[in-house]
């Protein structure tokens, strides 16, 4: 039976693979046979580490021969095992961890019944028979009734990725049509969207930033009771907690922006935070540096002057080179661009429900926008004028040219996005800086001290205080899943072990292998016959193709003869004679594989189980 087992195992699992490697229909007995194959190889791991434990310390109780090796590997084994299970000081998967949220654990069935949404529709029950994202499938029920389906049902808030994944699972207009109506319905109200949501996969009420008083009373109108009413009192009193951190160098431009200014305060040198930092306030707080613009002739020469007057001075190649990277910037006709564009009236997208509603109506060609109600809005001269005048002048303040241009013309939402992102889009002062640095000081040209401080000064504030702000983020928020993060990730001990011992042993032993290499081709490169004359040219033409002194040696070879340089004639040899062997060889062993599959498939070939005999 011992061996009859493996044997039976061994060869429903071949074929299985055989027949889903050859029938699509089939895939998904792969997919099973290999979750399968997954179970019984951990069975096999525990089983062979237990039984590696059990012969090395028989060997080390008994004082047998080479006792002292059996030792080093049962430590090294232990000690693997347990960093690569216990994960200490591995950091949080990213994608798991949620900065900014706080987590109240509540059960998908606790949640109010006014947070079940259901849409009557009229489908084919083949819908019901596709799998759904994983995404949904906790929330999303499907009713049918005489082969029919009849309603949707949706458990929580849709959250604008579940519905995308619903929408792109069948791209029918009847399926898509129901999805878009149901996901309008599972939002969240305006005052909660973007600051409550339900996860459903871990099962908790997540709460962004601080829950208020109003926050809290609209939820709990929803059910005053129970544990939803619990979970929403304890996500009220964890995001209300106080946190101070001290801060070692504030910006002078900053100030806390009167969006959070009930979430944070500035006292002296400290940060004073009601729950935790959100990516939004991040955000907020590391965008006040000044972005670069254009500069008129007269700054740039001032600047240059300023930087060449400090100690140090510039040579005439790196003053034209500063001058050059400085003019390397957006100038006010781009923006004007820009806003013209942004000001253009776009066509509106249909929804799925109008979209079906014309094919239901006997339209053949649908198409997929409509024409825009919106007039277009360009920018008059005077605008435009404005915005000549104002982005070269250095005393001016961008943030107010919205305001300015709105005053002086149209002016719509779309074109303050657009303006917004275009600023956005142009570095800060000090990251335009440090380019010039770099670019400035390439090869042998050099600035004095006095000219790197000058320069990198407003790029080592910003650096700072963005290290700081980004700290602040991890230190206030509070950690939900530790054990998420990958075990041989950079920091890790497992990683460290990885890289301080493993691969240094490596190299060690390779390299010690190097020499016995070299050894042994002694000893076989010796040209007795004319194969192994071609084995010992073909392995020296290589050998010398691979370091500096095989192109060295062939450096007089003409341009216009360059297949016989001996790099090249290296690289002949290892693309295609090598390739060529490689391949029969390939060849050779696929045929072997085969061969000895179909041998243990069939039970002749038995070695597997320790021995070839019955």
């Amino acid at each position: 039976m011992k061996r009859t087992v493996p044997l039976l195992i061994a060869a429903c699992c071949g074929v299985v693979l055989i027949i889903t490697a050859f029938i699509p229909a089939m895939v998904s007995w792969g997919e099973t046979a290999t979750v399968w194959f997954d179970i019984l190889a951990a069975i096999a791991f525990i089983l062979g580490g237990g039984n590696l434990l059990k012969i090395h310390l028989k060997k080390v109780s008994d004082r047998a021969a080479g006792w002292a090796y059996s030792l080093i590997t049962v430590l090294a084994f232990s000690i693997t095992l347990t960093i690569g299970l216990t994960k200490w000081s591995v950091p949080p998967a990213t994608d798991q961890e949620r900065f900014g949220e706080t987590f109240a654990t509540l059960s998908l069935d606790d949640l109010p019944q006014s947070l079940t949404f259901s849409e009557q529709v009229d489908l084919d029950a083949k819908f019901a028979k596709e799998e759904l994202p994983d995404s949904v499938k906790r929330q999303l029920k499907l009713k049918q009734e005489d082969g029919r389906i009849v309603s949707l049902t949706f458990r929580g808030w849709m959250k604008p990725g579940q519905a995308k994944e619903l929408l792109a699972a069948h791209e029918i207009l009847t399926w898509q049509s129901a999805i878009e109506a149901i996901a309008e319905k599972a939002t969240a109200p305006k005052s909660l969207r973007g600051k409550v949501i339900y996860h459903a996969d871990h099962e908790v009420l997540s709460a962004t930033g601080v829950l208020t008083e109003e926050n809290e009373k609209e939820l709990l109108a929803m059910n005053n009771s129970g544990n939803w009413a619990e979970a929403v009192r304890k996500l009220t009193e964890k995001t209300d907690r106080k946190i101070t951190f001290q801060l070692h160098e504030i910006p002078s431009q900053f100030t806390i922006p009167e969006k959070f200014a009930g979430q944070a305060k500035l006292v002296d040198q400290s940060l004073e935070l009601t729950g935790p930092l959100t990516p939004a306030m991040q955000d907020a707080f590391t965008n006040i540096f000044p972005r670069s613009r254009p500069m008129s002739k007269k700054d740039t020469e001032g600047f240059v002057k300023k930087v060449a007057s400090l100690e140090g001075e510039l040579t005439e190649k790196q003053e034209q080179l500063f001058t050059a990277l400085l003019g390397v910037s957006w100038n006010a006709d781009q923006l004007i661009s820009v806003l013209d564009e942004a000001g253009k009236s776009k066509p509106i997208e249909k929804t799925y429900r109008e979209l079906l509603e014309e094919k239901q109506s006997g339209v053949r060609e649908l198409e997929p926008t409509k024409p825009s109600t919106v007039p277009d809005i360009k920018l008059n001269e005077e605008q435009k004028k404005f915005i000549r005048d104002k982005v070269d002048d250095q005393q001016y303040d961008l943030d107010n040219l919205a305001n300015d241009l709105k005053e002086r013309g149209d002016w719509n939402d779309v074109q303050q996005q657009a303006l917004s992102e275009f600023l956005q889009k142009a570095p800060t002062i000090g990251a335009r800086n440090k380019l010039i640095c770099l670019a400035i000081t390439k090869g042998d040209s050099k600035l004095s001290d006095a000219q790197y401080s000058f320069l990198l000064e407003p790029y080592r504030i910003e650096h700072l205080w963005n290290e700081q702000i980004h700290k602040l983020l991890v230190d206030s928020h509070k950690m939900k899943y530790p054990w998420s993060g990958y075990y041989q990730q950079a920091g890790s001990p497992f990683w460290f072990a990885y890289e301080y011992a493993f691969k240094p042993l490596t190299a060690t032993m390779f390299s010690l292998l190097a020499f016995y290499v070299a050894s042994a081709a002694f000893r076989a490169f010796r040209a007795k016959n004319i194969e192994a004359f071609l084995l010992l040219g073909t392995a020296f033409i290589v050998l010398l193709g691979r370091t500096f002194a095989g192109a060295w040696l062939s450096s007089f070879v003409p341009d216009y003869l360059p297949m016989f340089r001996i790099e090249n004639i290296t690289i002949f040899i290892m693309s295609v004679v090598n390739t060529a062997g490689n391949r029969a060889i390939m060849i050779g062993i696929s045929l072997g594989i085969v061969s000895t599959s179909l041998k243990i498939l069939l039970g002749v070939d038995r070695s597997y189980l320790g021995s070839g005999e019955d």
